[in-house]
């Protein structure tokens, strides 16, 4: 028996290089615990380092896709304004001043302002994709075709991806008439168009709400059903 107990003391007593204080089976449980907590930190830093894991990818996704929208809901509603300032009728217009003035130099700068901001969206509507930018995208286009006659006029031309090109030169040159057939009032071609951007830009407003309420219950949804969360933290 004082082998036995002599044995089982010098087990968890032992002076194993340790200074003398730390027992064989504390530094077994010890190794143990620093085992488990490197490789709890190793997953961790894999998850969160890892282009490809699905949560980075989800999050990504949605910030990218959230940025989409972001960018075509401020470019319709800067078509919108620019539309707003050309279609105006009264006689505090942009098209009334010029006629008194006969300097046409503010409607040539909303026009190259429209041009700019509709050529943007057009590019948020295609890089979309999506069934309803599609469709929108072909509505503009019918617009720009039904308006080209008065658009070239004005040095404006549509070009084969849908966006237009502006002649600075001829657009400078045009004249008063020429520059209101095709931008001042609601049937022109600032005022048709105007018409679908607001529809843009709310459809773009509830295409970021959609993807902000599903990319977290996706999120939280496929990390649950692999057990991740509650195994790891374990």
């Amino acid at each position: 028996m004082r082998v036995t107990r002599n044995y089982m003391n010098s087990m968890l007593n032992g002076n194993n290089g340790l200074n003398g204080t730390t027992s064989l089976l504390q530094r077994a449980l010890s190794r143990s615990k620093k085992t488990r907590s490197s490789n709890r930190a190793s997953l961790l830093m894999n998850t969160v380092n890892n282009k490809n894991n699905i949560y980075t990818g989800a999050i990504r996704g949605s910030a990218d896709t959230q940025k989409l929208y972001y960018n075509m809901k401020y470019h319709a509603g800067q078509v919108t304004d620019y539309a707003d300032q050309l279609t105006d009728k009264s006689d505090k217009s942009i098209f009334a001043k010029a006629k008194e003035s006969g300097e046409t130099a503010q409607i040539v700068a909303a026009v190259k302002g429209f041009v700019g901001q509709y050529n943007s969206m057009m590019d948020n509507l295609q890089d979309s994709g999506s069934r309803t930018d599609n469709t929108f995208v072909a509505q503009f286009n019918s617009i720009a075709n039904m308006s080209s006659s008065e658009l070239a006029a004005c040095g404006i031309t549509r070009k084969s991806d849908g966006t237009l090109a502006v002649d600075d030169e001829k657009l400078e040159k045009a004249d008063i008439d020429t520059l209101e057939k095709a931008w001042n009032g609601s049937s022109s071609f600032a005022g048709r168009v105007a018409i679908w951007t607001n529809s843009v830009e709310s459809s773009a407003e509830r295409n970021m709400q959609a993807q902000a309420s599903s990319s977290y219950s996706d999120l939280f949804s496929n990390y649950g059903s692999r057990g991740n969360y509650f195994n790891f933290f374990r």
